[in-house]
């Protein structure tokens, strides 16, 4: 069944000059973010001649990048102006977000629009190539779904956006050092992927591919934002005032779960480190106390955060204390980045958010308690606004962002109609 994301806008576009040779990338971005739009309102919004933004609209309409929309209602004198929108098929994202058990797949055409999605139990546990397969079989299987339904005859262009459970490294594109999943450190996943697939492979961390989802529905009012996820390990995504995510000098920013918090103690985390806030406060932490409480479900076949949640809607106390507790801990370090980065707004992403509001609540009566007054000022503290979808609405957000790239819209070509 065919879906659409939220209204997602790049949360900055740049202002300023544009080289000649950017023109029709920097035009089809504003479009993007813009919608629908005539060439006068381009033109205003992007401070380029009149006669350059008409020849770079003109451009992209003959190259299947663009398509005219219908006519708004028009009041008063005088025909009213041509409006443009990106045209859905002429591209298509494979947006994907891989966890440590389970993946999910979709999709998503230039416009937004899941055209088909799936999620199946994929274990990262194992030989990363064994993943790989599976995953490239899973979105072959999509690929296959959608062109059934297609009235195009020739190949829409395709890019693969990956959010990835693990830091990435700026200099070589692969996971750096994962704690999780460590027989995948180092391991070519890009080129393994474009291989298989045939397009171009974008892999990002997965807190940071949340982040600028949420800051891409929210706008440029919400930054910077601080993405917080805490599921089978504890993770922070950061999109910077400028809209752009923020990685580090080699993609290690974020890796926030091992910071050491007061309630850690000696508890030893899979870094290595003591007291890790990842080891005491993550959901696997919140299980094995459960477990030490006596509460387990031996007959469910759910793992990780969907058994946490399965717990929770059993309503036992002690449940909601262990909850209450991991939350005090990710709340301790929250504010210590509150009081470094100074964000507008923290999201908080789980698999829990469904199911009880302790987690959010906890952390954020810390937050507001620990951090400094003027870091406070104007923040805002908050479950994420579409949880379900957020790593494929970042996802596809990164690989529309990589579509109209300049080197990427030169092999667009005008679609042919069956």
């Amino acid at each position: 069944m065919v879906s659409t994301l939220p209204d997602l806008r790049w949360p900055v576009v740049p202002d300023g000059g544009v080289a000649p040779e950017h023109a029709a990338s920097s035009i089809a971005t504003r479009i993007a973010c813009m919608g629908s739009t005539s060439k006068a309102e381009l033109v205003r919004a992007s401070g380029m001649p009149r006669s350059s933004v008409s020849a770079q609209v003109d451009w992209l309409l003959h190259h299947g990048v663009l398509a005219r929309a219908q006519q708004r209602p028009h009041v008063g004198r005088g025909r009213p102006a041509e409006t443009v929108e990106l045209r859905g098929d002429a591209a298509h994202v494979y947006a994907v977000e891989m966890g440590a058990t389970a993946t999910t797949a979709a999709i998503v055409d230039l416009r937004g629009r899941v055209l088909a999605r799936s999620r199946i139990y994929l274990p990262t546990s194992g030989p990363p190539s064994l993943a790989l397969e599976r995953l490239g079989a899973m979105l072959h299987g999509l690929r296959d779904e959608v062109a059934s339904s297609s009235a195009r005859s020739s190949e829409p262009r395709r890019v693969a956006a990956i959010a990835f459970p693990a830091r990435i490294d700026s200099r070589t594109h692969a996971p750096l050092r994962p704690t999780v999943l460590p027989s995948w450190d180092g391991h070519d996943v890009v080129g393994e992927l474009e291989a298989v697939l045939g397009c171009p492979v974008l892999l990002e961390n997965d807190c940071a591919v949340r982040a600028i989802a949420e800051a891409g529905l929210l706008g440029p009012d919400s930054l910077p934002l601080l993405s917080v996820q805490v599921g089978t390990g504890v993770g922070a995504g950061i999109v910077d005032g400028a809209g752009e995510i923020y990685r580090g000098a080699n993609g290690s920013a974020g890796d926030v779960g091992h910071i050491p918090c007061s309630a850690g103690g000696e508890t030893l985390c899979a870094c290595g480190s003591r007291g890790c806030v990842e080891a005491v406060a993550a959901v696997p932490a919140m299980l094995a106390r459960l477990r030490a409480l006596g509460i387990v479900d031996d007959e469910s076949e759910l793992e990780g955060s969907d058994l946490l949640a399965h717990l929770l809607r059993q309503q036992d106390p002690r449940a909601t204390q262990v909850v209450r507790e991991s939350a005090e801990m990710v709340g301790e370090v929250v504010s210590a980045l509150c009081n470094a980065l100074n964000p507008r707004r923290v999201v908080i992403t789980s698999g829990l958010s469904s199911v009880t509001h302790d987690l959010l609540a906890g952390v954020r009566s810390v937050v507001y308690a620990r951090t400094r007054a003027l870091a406070t000022k104007d923040l805002v503290v908050d479950y994420s606004s579409m949880a379900p979808d957020l790593g494929i609405a970042g996802a596809y957000l990164l690989g529309r962002r990589l579509l109209l790239q300049p080197e990427q819209l030169k092999r667009f070509r005008a679609p042919a109609v069956r």
